[in-house]
């Protein structure tokens, strides 16, 4: 008997197929810049080719669906928005003095800052183009609203970046301080979300329940992310120097001697992956970190009731598996 399939892999096996077209689109449209500036073009291949965000675009067309659209006619949206969150990817990678993504090095690693920072700025110019030339291909209205939520809702993911950013180094974040910027950075999987049902031509009352799952959703991707980034040292220990550190680390700080025996090892010239291991097992002894895993599940569920009366009752069990896939195993 073949073992069960993980969640996570049918979960990103589906985003992959929504995605799949536009990502290929996306990727045509940033290297079909050339630029005389030989290392900004290398910079571009360099996060073109493995560039594999497929939660976003996959968002956009299941939100379109689920209010009772077309996922083929978000196509041209989730390109644009896809160059527009690597933008504001590329540059946190210079806020966060990123060295390393996914075991790989970041274009700010192998290009620089400067580079790092105009590439970012391509991205984002390239996505703006593409916005306005959306206005010849939706109504009036469903544009207006689109460049509405683009507004409000990066600008929120920006006011979070600053916030975290003024945070750097700070061990006495409490939990709650740090879950707000998480929630706040989450604007942009609620973003997503209201596009598509928008595309969909969704009621307003759905386009808004989608939009509260997107958020909360995000929050999850953010806290797996955090998660997975307590298991790896170099990662680790650039959060202790660079970031905010990963929130079961801060929950576990509620115990004081945990957080002193937590701190010697991240204080060390070089956090190894056993270093990450040990502080692995204590926090995960911790009844703090208990808590906030029961929490997280909570607002699991509590996502995906909210969401029950969508129009097409066939994307329930999607958007169920896209919940639990994210908390899957943390």
């Amino acid at each position: 008997m073949k073992p069960k399939e993980k969640l996570i892999v049918q979960v990103n096996r589906m985003l992959v197929e929504r995605s799949k077209k536009s990502l290929e689109i996306a990727k045509k449209e940033i290297l079909q810049e050339k630029r005389e500036s030989k290392e900004i073009n290398d910079a571009f291949k360099y996060y073109a080719k493995p560039w594999y965000d497929v939660v976003h675009p996959g968002l956009v067309s299941i939100a379109c669906e689920a209010v009772g659209g077309k996922a083929d006619d978000t196509t041209s949206i989730q390109v644009a928005m896809l160059l527009l969150t690597a933008g504001f990817d590329i540059h946190d990678d210079i806020i966060d003095e990123s060295k390393t993504k996914y075991g790989k090095p970041t274009v700010f690693a192998k290009f620089g800052k400067a580079i790092t920072l105009l590439v970012g700025d391509a991205f984002l110019m390239k996505a703006l183009v593409l916005l306005h030339k959306l206005e010849k291909q939706f109504p009036t209205e469903k544009i207006d609203a689109i460049w509405d939520i683009i507004d409000s809702l990066f600008f929120e993911l920006g006011d979070a970046e600053a916030l975290e950013a003024s945070l750097k180094g700070n061990t006495d974040i409490s939990p709650e301080e740090y879950f707000r910027i998480l929630k706040m950075k989450a604007s942009t999987f609620e973003a997503h979300m209201r596009i598509g049902a928008i595309i969909g031509e969704g009621e307003q009352h759905v386009v808004d329940l989608l939009g509260d799952y997107g958020r909360t959703l995000g929050i999850l991707v953010s806290i797996r992310e955090d998660i997975i980034d307590v298991f790896e040292g170099e990662e680790l220990q650039n959060r202790f120097r660079n970031e905010c550190l990963p929130l079961p680390i801060l929950y576990a700080f509620r115990n004081p001697q945990t957080k002193r025996t937590i701190i010697d090892y991240l204080s060390k010239q070089r956090v190894s992956d056993e270093d990450a291991e040990k502080i692995v097992d204590i926090i995960y002894e911790d009844e703090n970190v208990e808590t906030f895993r029961n929490e997280v599940n909570q607002m699991a569920e509590k996502a995906f009731s909210n969401i029950k009366n969508i129009p097409n009752k066939k994307l329930l069990p999607l958007l169920e598996i896209l919940i639990k896939g994210i908390i899957e195993d943390l």
